[in-house]
């Protein structure tokens, strides 16, 4: 990686292609989320590919000096090279080169003018599922704790489009390899597997339910009451699946219309989960309460005091601090002792007792993201 994606977090996306205007408007669009290289002549490219391998590739069929397909094939032949995601590009939907690049295993390619939001959400899914792949390599708990939880979360998505529930059994399942790996203490993996996953919305679930199972194993919860935590911490935000794309992953300040539809993911879940059977009551006050703030001042219920669930606090805290804490495509994550500065400034907004309590705990787990 590149040193601007270093200091920025950023994934590192090469752009080639011979058109200068091409590259300008492709970086201009990508820089928000991405660190982005672009350069017009394969010989470059390649040297650049080779030394910093980008987390993914998008190469035109025009490129200096004998067109895409040449680098194409130099990428694909080399080893640790080939692994790289591209995506590949025409102006021709019955481009030779697209039907060459298929050939090669190419799985995306974009007829221009594409949208934006499609080179994105190709990127995503691209850089996604290389990252799937390689939970291959992790011992078995903890890999079936990453993919038991990404399938749960796919299927979450669909259930909500169909307006269908959620069996709760599918759901304890899907969390029960995470709870192991934490009671054995054997989850750094888990943490390292989700590092450049693109689906932010199921890393941070994922890692706030971590760091919830964590805490309350820590605390001597176990059995149905850990499960509890885990389970009401992986589904805290599927409400998020309602809040369109643009909003949802929005680097800039949102405005005051976009920031009434955010709030609203925590309506979506709650309307969700009250109807799928079995789920525990605590985990349904997890994603209910866990933006509620104990001055009065949160939402969506504005509760006070000891009118917000004890769980529910704690997934405030873990909520937050992994907030900070998370990488994004357009921030870098926020050291641990720095987040929890934050959070200490929010006063009687959250509880502090918890947060001293847990401040431990937080900084040790963070730490496997190192």
């Amino acid at each position: 990686m590149n040193a601007a994606a270093e200091q920025s977090g950023k994934s590192l996306v090469c752009v080639v292609d011979a058109s200068a205007s091409y590259r300008t408007d492709v970086a201009n669009a990508l820089s928000p989320h991405y660190a982005v290289v672009a350069y017009a002549e394969q010989g470059e490219a390649l040297e650049a590919i080779a030394t910093r391998p980008p987390s993914a590739v998008v190469l035109d069929e025009n490129v200096t000096p004998k067109g895409g397909l040449p680098l194409l094939r130099e990428i694909c032949c080399v080893p640790d090279l080939d692994t790289i995601p591209i995506i590949c590009t025409a102006t021709n939907d019955r481009s030779h080169f697209l039907a060459d690049a298929s050939a090669f295993g190419v799985r995306t390619s974009l007829v221009k003018p594409f949208r934006r939001s499609a080179l994105l959400g190709a990127l995503a899914r691209e850089i996604t599922s290389k990252v799937e792949r390689s939970w291959t390599r992790i011992e078995p708990v903890q890999r079936a704790a990453l993919k038991r939880t990404s399938k749960v979360f796919t299927a979450i998505a669909d259930l909500m489009a169909e307006g269908a529930p959620l069996p709760y059994e599918a759901l304890h399942h899907a969390c029960t390899p995470l709870v192991e790996a934490v009671s054995t203490g054997e989850y750094r993996s888990i943490l390292d597997g989700v590092r450049e996953h693109h689906n932010y919305s199921y890393v941070h679930s994922l890692r706030v339910a971590m760091f919830l199972t964590v805490f309350g194993h820590s605390i001597g919860l176990r059995g149905d009451d850990l499960m509890t935590l885990t389970t009401g911490g992986l589904v805290h935000d599927v409400g998020k699946m309602a809040v369109p794309q643009d909003v949802l992953n929005k680097p800039d300040r949102l405005t005051d219309q976009e920031m009434v539809i955010m709030r609203g993911h925590v309506s979506h879940t709650g309307d969700f989960l009250r109807s799928s059977p079995g789920l525990p009551r605590g985990a349904l006050m997890i994603a209910e309460q866990h933006h509620e703030k104990l001055d009065g001042t949160g939402y969506p219920f504005g509760l006070k005091g000891g009118q917000v669930n004890e769980l529910a606090r704690m997934a405030t805290i873990m909520d937050i601090f992994g907030a900070l804490t998370d990488r994004r495509a357009y921030k870098a994550p926020m050291e641990p002792e720095q987040a929890l500065h934050v959070m200490t400034q929010l006063g009687r907004q959250i509880d502090q007792r918890l947060l001293k309590t847990f401040r431990t705990v937080l900084l040790d787990t963070a730490k496997s993201l190192d």
